[in-house]
C-alpha cells in the first residue's frame, strides 16, 4: 500500500458505497465496512503442455507475511476504482508487466469469513506467454517463481508447510477447478 492509496468500501452485500474511501485503521474502526481485493494468478503452459502458475515471494521488508510465497499479484482497491482496474494497477506496481484487461478471466468473489470477514476477494486468472521479464517496482516482491500444477496442488492443501500465504481451501479449490477448465478451453 501507498501512503496516499485510499481503499474502496463496501457493504455487507458487496456494493460500492459512495464514500471517500478508508484508510486501513478507518477499516479497523468500522467493523461492518467491507474492504475489496483484487487477485491475479499467471498461468501458462510448459513445452509440454503442462499448466503452470505464477507465486511470488514476498518481500522480507513487507509487515503482513514476508518472504511467504503468495499471489501472482493482488492488491487493495483503491477507493473509486474497479476490482479489474485494480488487478491492472497491482499487476504493474508488482511485478512490472501490463495486462490487457479484457483478458482477465474472472474466477468470482469470495470472502473468506475465517480468514478475514470483512475482506472481500475478486480472483482472476490471466494466461501469460511465460517470456514475460518481471521488474519488482514497488518493493513488495522479491522474486516470482513457475510452480506446476501438481506442486501447486500440493502446496494449497497445506500451506503453512510450505511456506505459502492460506487462501483457504475453498478459495485454492475453485482457483485450481477454474484454472484446469480456463487451459482446456
Amino acid at each position: 500500500m501507498h501512503n496516499d492509496e485510499l481503499w474502496q468500501v463496501y457493504n455487507q452485500n458487496g456494493t460500492p458505497l459512495g464514500t471517500d474511501g478508508y484508510s486501513p485503521l478507518e477499516f479497523s474502526n468500522h467493523p461492518d465496512a467491507v474492504m475489496g481485493n483484487a487477485h491475479v494468478w499467471f498461468w501458462k503452459k510448459d513445452h509440454a503442455g503442462d499448466i503452470e502458475i505464477l507465486l511470488q515471494k514476498r518481500s522480507l521488508t513487507k509487515s503482513n507475511k514476508p518472504g511467504m510465497y503468495h499471489i501472482s499479484a493482488a492488491g487493495h482497491i483503491n477507493v473509486g476504482e474497479s476490482a479489474v482496474e485494480a488487478a491492472v494497477r497491482e499487476t504493474q506496481e508488482e511485478v512490472g508487466i501490463h495486462i490487457d484487461a479484457d483478458k482477465l478471466y474472472y474466477v468470482g468473489a469470495m470472502r473468506r469469513i475465517n480468514l478475514n470477514p470483512n475482506s472481500m476477494a475478486n480472483v482472476y486468472l490471466y494466461e501469460l506467454s511465460g517470456d514475460e521479464q518481471f521488474v519488482y517496482l514497488d518493493g513488495e516482491v522479491d522474486s516470482v517463481e513457475w510452480r506446476s500444477l501438481d506442486n501447486f496442488k500440493t502446496i494449497t492443501a497445506a500451506p503453512e508447510d510450505h511456506n505459502l500465504v492460506d487462501q483457504g481451501s475453498t478459495y485454492f479449490s475453485l482457483l485450481i477447478d477454474s484454472l484446469q477448465q480456463v487451459s482446456n478451453a
